[in-house]
């Protein structure tokens, strides 16, 4: 796979093979295999009866729209693609904040599930370190994102 900035503005990720389409298709799945909504794990630091009320009432829907949405904007780009000769994927300014939420949610499940810490990728068991290179292009693409289409 290469991802990389195009003159025009936008981001083009060129996948070249099955194992590219897995790690692309990744992303809303490890986004949302914690189990438990990153909108929901939010709100755990609020600790009196009101601000949890409050948050649940007025924050917590629109919250959860929005990282909905953002996954659902990474699913409609993958869904079309041709999978078996496909195009150039490219995000556009306009996805750019879809794009780096959906890739920070993936990130911080993998996290929340993996506990990475600094370990090292050579002492992880195969679906931990198998998880943490996903984390790591998450990580680069995210770079790219916020470089080339979130900047001023």
């Amino acid at each position: 796979m290469k991802a990389a900035p195009t003159l025009d503005g936008r981001i083009r990720i060129d996948i070249e093979s099955s194992l590219d389409w897995m790690i692309m298709q990744a992303i809303p799945h490890d986004a949302r295999m914690a189990g438990v909504e990153l909108a929901d794990r939010l709100g755990d630091v609020l600790d009196d009866d009101d601000s949890v009320s409050d948050w649940e009432e007025f924050v917590l829907p629109e919250l959860k729209e929005g990282f909905s949405s953002q996954l659902s904007l990474i699913e409609n780009k993958l869904a079309a693609l041709d999978k078996e000769a496909p195009d150039p994927l490219f995000i556009l300014k306009e996805e750019a904040e879809s794009w780096y939420g959906g890739l920070n949610q993936a990130r911080l499940a993998l996290e929340d599930r993996y506990h990475f810490d600094g370990d090292d990728p050579e002492e992880m068991s195969p679906g931990k370190r198998t998880a943490w290179f996903r984390n790591q292009f998450y990580q680069t693409l995210q770079s790219l994102v916020l470089e080339f289409l979130m900047r001023d």
